[in-house]
C-alpha cells in the first residue's frame, strides 16, 4: 500500500512540482521500504538464510532498486525518475506477493555459502542500477530530441535538465559496474568452490555477465578518458542494459548451466 501511494505520488509530483508532494512522496516510499525490510527479515529468519529463490527474488530484487533510487535522489536532489521507477517496484513487489502469500515457509536455497549469496546480491543491486541509468538515459534522449527540434514541450516542462540527467546516468552507471565487478568476481570464486574451475565464462548463462561488464567498462572509460558525454553516453548506457536483460531473464530461460532452479 505504501508503494502503491508512492507511485500515485511520484507521478503527481512529475505533473507538478511542490514541496509537499515531494516529501509526502518520499515518506511513503520510506515507508513502504521499511515494511517490506521487515517483511524480508522475517523471511530470512525463517529460512535460516538470505533466500535467494525464485520465491522471494521479485520482492527481494525490488527492495535493492529502492537502495539504489533512494541514493541518486539523495545524492542527486531529482525526483522525476521516481515518477517512472518506482512504479517498477510496486510492480515486482506485487509479482513476488503472488508466490509468498499464504506460504508457511521458504524454500531452502539448494547452494550455500557466502561467496554464491554475495554474488547474487551484487548482481541484483548491478541490474538495479543499471535500469535507473537505462531510464535517465531514455529521458536524456527524450529531452534532447525536443531541444534540437526546438519544440519545448511536456518534457522540457517535467524532466530534470541534460546536465542533471547526464549526472543521474553517469552516477547510477558506475555504481552499478562496481557491483557488477563485485558480482564477476565472487561469481569466479564461488564457481571455483564448486567445480574447481576458474574459467565459466564460455557457460551461456554467465558468458552475457561478462560482455554486459565490458560495455560498461567501456562506457565509463569513454566517459572519463574520452569525454564522452550527453546523447552518446545515454546510447552507451541503453545499449549496455539491453545486454544486462539479455543476460539474466531471457539467456537464463533457454539454457542450463550453473543455476539449476530452486
Amino acid at each position: 500500500m505504501c508503494y502503491s501511494i508512492s507511485t500515485l505520488l511520484y507521478a503527481a509530483n512529475f505533473q507538478q512540482d511542490t514541496t509537499f508532494r515531494a516529501r509526502s512522496s518520499r515518506i511513503a516510499l520510506i515507508a513502504g521500504f521499511v515494511a517490506q525490510t521487515v517483511l524480508l527479515a522475517t523471511l530470512t529468519l525463517e529460512a535460516g538464510t538470505v533466500p535467494l529463490t525464485t520465491q522471494v527474488l521479485p520482492t527481494l530484487c525490488a527492495w535493492l532498486v529502492v537502495i539504489v533510487y533512494v541514493y541518486l535522489e539523495l545524492s542527486t536532489g531529482q525526483l522525476a525518475l521516481g515518477a517512472l521507477i518506482i512504479p517498477i517496484v510496486t510492480l515486482l513487489h506485487i509479482l513476488g506477493l503472488a508466490d509468498l502469500y499464504g506460504t508457511d515457509q521458504v524454500t531452502q536455497v539448494e547452494h550455500s555459502g557466502g561467496w554464491f549469496r554475495l554474488h547474487v546480491l551484487a548482481y541484483i543491486l548491478a541490474y538495479a542500477a543499471f535500469a535507473i541509468s537505462c531510464v535517465s538515459a531514455v529521458m536524456y534522449v527524450m529531452l534532447l530530441g525536443e531541444i534540437q527540434k526546438k519544440h519545448l514541450g511536456y518534457f522540457y516542462d517535467r524532466l530534470p535538465s541534460l546536465d542533471s540527467l547526464n549526472q543521474v546516468n553517469n552516477r547510477a552507471a558506475t555504481f552499478g559496474f562496481v557491483l557488477l565487478t563485485v558480482g564477476v568476481v565472487s561469481s569466479t570464486i564461488w564457481a571455483y568452490q564448486e567445480h574447481h574451475s576458474l574459467w565459466i565464462w564460455a557457460e551461456p548463462t554467465v558468458a552475457p555477465l561478462l560482455l554486459a561488464w565490458v560495455i560498461y567498462a567501456g562506457h565509463l572509460w569513454a566517459r572519463y578518458m574520452s569525454g564522452w558525454q550527453g546523447g552518446r553516453a545515454a546510447v552507451l548506457s541503453i545499449a549496455g542494459f539491453t545486454v544486462v536483460v539479455l543476460a539474466f531473464p531471457v539467456i537464463g530461460v533457454f539454457f542450463s548451466g550453473f543455476h539449476p532452479g530452486n
